[in-house]
């Protein structure tokens, strides 16, 4: 009765070691293929400001119309900084279906988080010098600087200021307010700060 029950569902006997040993590597490697779409999906949603459901739609009809596997275009949108040939030429196309957020937004919440970093970063300082991370619009910046946690907390206690180094200020959406060699301080125009998140 049970060897009829699992031919009857596509299972391996009980007593079909190999057959149940393939059926976990099935398993595990479509469990590991969601891993990359879900990764995938919240990379294009960071980097274009789509929605999530967008953001998987878009994923899904560029893999479709390049006749990719989805998991493999996802393994490309994670695996790299720069955007996939396939994901660029389905935005290309139907710009008006994949409506993401504007870039003075996405510059807008990219700065508010190095800004609460930084933050958190002053507030568990144990001395008056630290390094911090720089506050510019570019999600991919690693730089750091080194200024003092005083400093920090008077520079952040207005809303839109932010610490930036030099070159790193975007001038269509702030304005340069104190310039040194070490450090220049921008603030954000208040169209953009009141944008809705």
């Amino acid at each position: 009765m049970r060897e009829a029950y699992s031919d009857a569902v596509g299972q391996p006997g009980p007593d079909d070691a190999a057959g149940w040993r393939q059926l976990a590597e099935q398993l595990q490697a479509a469990l590991q293929s969601r891993i990359v779409i879900e990764q995938a999906k919240g990379v294009l949603r960071e980097r274009l400001g789509l929605p999530i459901d967008l953001s998987f739609e878009l994923l899904r009809t560029a893999a479709r119309r390049r006749r990719m596997k989805l998991h493999a275009l996802a393994a490309e949108v994670v695996e790299s900084f720069s955007t996939p040939d396939a994901i660029v030429e389905e935005l290309a196309s139907q710009p008006d279906r994949y409506p993401g957020a504007p870039a003075e937004e996405r510059a807008f919440e990219t700065e508010e988080l190095a800004r609460r970093v930084n933050d958190a970063t002053a507030e568990r300082s144990a001395d008056d010098s630290r390094v911090y991370i720089c506050e510019c619009a570019n999600p991919y910046c690693t730089e750091t600087l080194e200024v003092d946690a005083d400093e920090i907390e008077a520079l952040h206690s207005r809303p839109g200021y932010y610490l930036v180094l030099p070159g790193h200020q975007v001038p269509e959406f702030e304005s340069t307010v104190i310039t040194s060699s070490e450090f220049h301080v921008v603030h954000k125009h208040d169209d953009v700060r009141s944008t809705p998140a």
